[in-house]
């Protein structure tokens, strides 16, 4: 690999922050789940899905399960029983056409609604992760995207994360390193849920997470990948997503990881940030196991050093790139109002609301047209 596209795709490792860091450090200090099971789970995930797939495909936490823990609706256990059922589900859904004619049925048109609906959600939850200055944040995204037009393009995502630290984060990152420093290397603990948690995962958090996983980490993924790689030899189609998640999700969930899964968001994170290949991904999975395994519990404080403003700058970003407004502009009007009206109810009802509303109103629409032609 040349040096100039080993250091962009070693800036793009971290283009995600902005889905993956609030969710896994709510996770570990409000919910209480293990930051070693945790981290190894995206480490392990993540280097397999570099090395599978050799090009960006991320790994992100499940947005749903990961919001109910935090919230306290779920527990660790029923966290990991909910990834143990939903990779099974996903292996099984892999070896059938199921969702490919699900995705057949919904026009280009509300697949680009749900690319907006997306981004616009990812920056409302980007200012609902805690306090951060918007001037911080404006001045990183503007200097994020003026890297994008100089010979320092490569370092954009690693100079945001220097810089804010720099400028915005604390000491606290500097406790862990006496624990790194004593040798200890942190492994994780095999957990088995109990009959009763997998009870309460089908009852609380298996069926609104399949949803959602259905429509972006599978569907939405695959439609943005084939837009991004089209002559690649090894697509990412809804089956491989949905088989490489699951597996993922079915071996690691014992372990102590949460529900992961692939993600649109991501994709366009790490695309708009130069990432071409498996590299970035491979590198932030070797990222979380170094963390886990050097600095064992002590690594919330790492994480926690992060500056906010960094990460949602990074949301912006990858939100602009992942929507492609220049685009919205040049459809006809009637796409341009279900993709505003997707986009308007990804906010209220979520994105599988949203797909409902995009698909009802471009099938009225069409009707509406067919009638009024054959008047």
């Amino acid at each position: 690999m040349k040096a100039t596209r080993a250091l962009t795709e070693s800036s793009a490792a971290f283009a995600d922050l902005g889905t993956f860091l609030p969710l896994v450090v709510g996770l570990i200090v409000i919910a209480g789940v293990d930051p070693i099971g945790l981290l190894y789970g995206f480490g392990l995930f993540a280097l397999g899905t570099g090395l599978f797939y050799r090009r960006p495909i991320p790994v992100q936490p499940m947005k749903a399960t990961a919001a109910m823990a935090v919230a306290g609706m779920i527990g660790t256990e029923v966290l990991i029983a909910t990834g143990m059922m939903l990779g099974l589900t996903l292996i099984l859904l892999s070896q059938t056409n199921l969702v490919s004619k699900f995705k057949r049925l919904i026009p280009p048109t509300v697949l680009h609604g749900m690319r907006t609906a997306l981004a616009l959600s990812l920056i409302a939850n980007a200012y609902a992760i805690g306090a951060i200055s918007l001037y911080w944040t404006a001045v990183l995204l503007l200097l994020l995207v003026g890297l994008q037009f100089t010979a320092l393009r490569a370092f954009g995502g690693l100079l945001i994360l220097l810089l804010g630290w720099m400028a915005l984060g604390d000491s606290s990152i500097t406790s862990a390193v006496p624990g790194a420093a004593q040798g200890i290397i942190s492994l994780p603990e095999l957990q088995l849920p109990e009959t009763a948690a997998f009870v309460s995962a089908l009852e609380l958090a298996y069926l609104p997470q399949l949803a959602l996983t259905l429509t972006n980490a599978l569907i939405l993924t695959a439609v943005i990948a084939q837009d991004y790689f089209p002559d690649h030899n090894r697509p990412a189609t809804e089956k491989r997503l949905a088989f490489s998640s699951g597996l993922a999700n079915f071996l690691l969930a014992p372990l102590g990881a949460i529900p992961m899964c692939h993600g649109a968001g991501g994709l366009a994170a790490h695309h708009a940030m130069g990432s071409r290949t498996g590299w970035s991904i491979a590198i932030f999975g070797a990222t979380c196991l170094v963390l886990a395994a050097l600095f064992g519990e002590q690594v919330t404080h790492i994480l926690t050093a992060v500056p906010l403003e960094v990460v949602a700058a990074l949301v912006l970003f990858a939100s602009w790139h992942l929507a492609e407004p220049a685009k919205i502009l040049t459809v006809r009007p009637s796409c341009q109002l279900i993709i505003a009206a997707m986009t308007v109810v990804a906010l209220w009802g979520g994105l599988m609301t949203a797909l409902v509303v995009g698909v009802a109103l471009e099938w009225s629409i069409s009707k509406y047209a067919q009638q009024k032609t054959t008047l």
